[in-house]
């Protein structure tokens, strides 16, 4: 997992397994950083073979219940 900022943007490159743990890591991480320095883009590549998987869709809504903003996946 690479997270980078960058004109106002958080990238997020997502290579590992889609699993419980590196959700849960990846989703400690994000919302920490968006909460110290207040972001409004993120930017989520996901380069795993299951971009639908429930783990990953379960993440992005606790985001925008949490966050209040939206991720943008590629």
């Amino acid at each position: 997992m690479n997270i980078f900022y960058n004109n106002n943007t958080l990238y997020i490159n997502l290579e590992e397994e889609i699993n419980e743990y590196n959700m849960n890591k990846l989703k400690s991480r994000v919302f920490k950083i968006v909460r110290d320095y207040n972001i409004d883009d993120v930017i989520l590549k996901v380069n795993s073979y299951k971009k639908d998987n429930f783990l990953l869709k379960d993440f992005l809504n606790e985001y925008e219940n949490t966050i209040g903003g939206h991720i943008k996946i590629r």
